[in-house]
């Protein structure tokens, strides 16, 4: 991130974002909100870099579920915020993580936190994005990306770590954070 906050003066709004060949390859694509192709696009009264974490995952989602390569995080954050869906202090509305998820063609529904589901959802090729409360995470609110398991653990895509990304994580450690979860599928 430091990258990202020493070139916020120099920064060039006119270069198209696209997605990397490698990106496209992945079949769950990490994307850092404040990756320099998108993060200095304005969101809110802020940037995505700094709160653009929800379509920021919500584009993880659509992009590993439909192959969508226009649904780059600045487009989906630009979309978000001209339907309405970025409330000014308090951060983008839980209602995005279904209705606007249904605008690119995927389906989310909100899901109850339980471990049987949450690993049944997962294992079904179902990303789910979580709402976070103060943990690991945030210490006031953020969104993540389950994309996984291995060895009964969650595999995570944190948009504001690559560090929290590369870890896998217990349920029991994620159950107590998670403020709310919708999955996602075709």
């Amino acid at each position: 991130m430091l990258e990202f906050a020493l070139g916020y003066n120099n920064k060039d709004s006119s270069v198209p974002c696209e997605f990397t060949k490698e990106e496209l390859k992945e079949k769950y694509p990490l994307f850092m909100q404040w990756d320099k192709r998108w993060g200095y696009v304005s969101y809110g009264d802020s940037c995505i870099g700094l709160a653009g974490c929800a379509p920021t995952c919500l584009s993880m989602a659509i992009l590993a579920l439909t192959d969508n390569k226009d649904a780059t995080p600045d487009r989906v954050a630009i979309y978000a915020q001209d339907a309405g869906f970025y409330m000014k202090g308090s951060g983008t509305s839980w209602s995005f993580m279904t209705e606007g998820a249904s605008h690119f063609g995927i389906n989310g529904k909100e899901i109850c936190l339980s471990q049987g589901t949450v690993f049944s959802e997962i294992q079904s090729g179902h990303p789910i994005i979580c709402s976070m409360g103060p943990g690991d995470f945030t210490t006031q609110g953020h969104f993540i990306v389950l994309v996984g398991e291995q060895d009964g653990k969650i595999i995570v895509n944190d948009p504001n770590s690559r560090e929290r990304s590369s870890v896998l994580w217990d349920y029991d450690v994620l159950q107590g954070q998670i403020k709310n979860l919708w999955a996602y599928s075709r």
